[in-house]
């Protein structure tokens, strides 16, 4: 089984699993109007990617985290599908990327899709298509408070 991490709001906190942000908003492996989840392969690359992401330190009292566990024979990586275009990792997010994960989500060749981070140099993270018939065999876990280090704070304001 492969483990996953999810970092979320806790507003957030009885929907955090329905896809709804990438759904509405668009993310940078799915275009708005594709019902995907992401989750890291780490929790601490969970929390970069939501700190990269934060205009107010102030709420990250308020996050919350959960696991995600699945199979790995549910899931593909990106390298079999596609190459990555220049300039990936930028933002906006170039369309080419989107238009990626939208063959894969559409085409259902799998669950989930491996796909690098665009944060740091290494690291994964999972892309679940929510509309593939396999995402019901995904496992979630229970949600639980993400305690950080109080040195993480006054380090993440943006400029």
């Amino acid at each position: 089984m492969i483990t996953g991490f999810r970092v979320f709001n806790s507003m957030f906190s009885a929907t955090w699993n329905d896809g709804d942000g990438a759904f509405r908003y668009g993310g940078r492996w799915n275009s708005q109007g594709k019902r995907v989840l992401y989750v890291s392969s780490s929790l601490a690359l969970a929390t970069l990617e939501v700190l990269v992401n934060l205009d107010d330190e102030e709420i990250l009292p308020d996050f919350l985290f959960a696991s995600v566990a699945f199979a790995e024979e549910f899931m593909v990586r990106l390298e079999d599908l596609a190459q990555l275009p220049p300039k990936w990792r930028g933002f906006p997010i170039p369309e080419k990327v989107q238009k990626i994960g939208d063959d894969w989500i559409e085409g259902k060749r799998s669950a989930i899709l491996e796909v690098p981070t665009s944060v740091i140099p290494k690291g994964a993270n999972y892309v679940i298509n929510l509309e593939h018939p396999d995402s019901k065999l995904v496992q979630y876990g229970n949600v639980e408070n993400l305690i950080l280090d109080s040195r993480l704070i006054g380090r993440t304001k943006k400029k």
